[in-house]
């Protein structure tokens, strides 16, 4: 079905044409040689943009919450009393994902909109038992807000912990070179920066990590990374993977190493400094006191309701932003900018969100 509207919400994003027609490419067996060239090359891709080369790859038929719940499953055991994290509704999805599996998290939090000191990490780290496990996020989609998580990386080493880290939304738009900052563990996916639709979750481990995994005592059957590793020798996948996906991510992959990985990320930096100077210039405040580059949240003045000009835009003029969730919805409008976006494309989006927001302004 054709697109009723452009996407500049932060994730799905607007995928680009060409990766596309990939996803139209006609289906390989995946237990043939084929498959296992594309996979491979894929994993070494990912492997340069995410600056891993130490690191192992897994890839997963699921969302990004599925890679979130690789890494619980496989880097937890039952008498884990991990550091979860907690700037907006992803780092709580860490905390539902604990719980979920029976295990009591020591908490951090900051307020909505900021993001946690590294100074927090390490108060919490001296509580915690030995050798624990810290969850986090690079960037907190629902607040636009970005953690510093090379400090992270740092406190976490010092303290002997293992640090995973929800990479969904700031992977190949927000620098995260992951050996270098210490991330044992890296979650992403397909459908924001990395310009592909959805369906394809990943995650990157260290060899501390690994080691952790072979320990799990955790339930898993699907997530396993244990059975993936056996299946990764091979080039393989222990299940079906979506195929026609992993071509079009390939490409996605493709396109940005063409370029070279510093243009890429100065391109979303200069992209996302223009998004928050046109939103200055509309009146409206910042959400995050440290925004990232994959997204910018503007906050709706006092008495204006985001969700009706969300609408308006949309059926009016088919452009789709996106609302804040939960207790942030209506407050905000979060405008996605991460992948295929540039400065002259966004312009006529904010141009229809200025006439439209800002119409009984004087």
């Amino acid at each position: 079905m054709k697109s009723r509207y452009t996407l500049f919400t932060p994730g799905p994003i607007d995928v680009p044409d060409e990766v596309l027609r990939e996803t139209s490419c006609p289906l390989v067996y995946h237990r043939e040689n084929a498959f296992g060239e594309l996979y491979n090359a894929l994993t070494e891709d990912l492997k340069e943009i995410l600056a891993a080369p130490n690191c192992d790859i897994f890839l997963f038929t699921s969302s990004g919450t599925g890679g979130m719940e690789a890494a619980c499953a496989n880097v937890l055991s039952r008498k884990d009393k991990p550091i979860v994290a907690i700037s907006g509704k992803f780092g709580e999805r860490w905390f539902e994902l604990c719980t979920s599996y029976g295990i009591e998290p020591i908490l951090v939090k900051a307020e909505y909109g900021k993001s946690i000191e590294p100074g927090q990490i390490e108060e919490a780290l001296r509580k915690a038992p030995k050798s624990p496990v810290i969850l986090t996020t690079l960037t907190e989609t629902s607040t636009g807000a970005l953690n510093d998580i090379k400090r992270f990386g740092e406190v976490a080493r010092a303290f002997d912990a293992c640090l995973v880290v929800d990479g969904v939304a700031g992977i190949g738009a927000d620098y995260c070179p992951q050996d270098e900052w210490n991330v044992d563990v890296l979650v992403g996916a397909s459908q924001k920066a990395l310009m592909a639709p959805p369906g394809i979750a990943f995650v990157s481990m260290s060899k501390r990590a690994l080691a952790r995994a072979a320990n799990s005592d955790l339930p898993k059957y699907y997530f396993n990374i244990e059975t993936y590793r056996k299946f990764r020798d091979k080039n393989q996948t222990p299940f079906t993977p979506a195929i026609t996906i992993l071509c079009g991510m390939k490409k996605g992959l493709d396109m940005i190493l063409e370029k070279g990985l510093q243009h890429n990320f100065q391109k979303h930096a200069e992209i996302a400094e223009y998004v928050r100077e046109r939103v200055h210039s509309m009146g409206f405040e910042l959400l995050p006191e440290r925004p990232s580059n994959a997204l910018t949240v503007a906050k709706m003045p006092p008495g204006k309701d985001s969700t009706p000009i969300i609408k308006e835009i949309k059926e009016q003029h088919k452009i789709l932003f996106a609302n804040g969730q939960a207790n942030l919805r209506g407050t905000i409008i979060r405008i996605g900018h991460m992948g295929n976006y540039t400065v002259e494309k966004l312009s006529k989006a904010l141009d229809i969100l200025q006439a439209v927001a800002c119409s009984d302004q004087k």
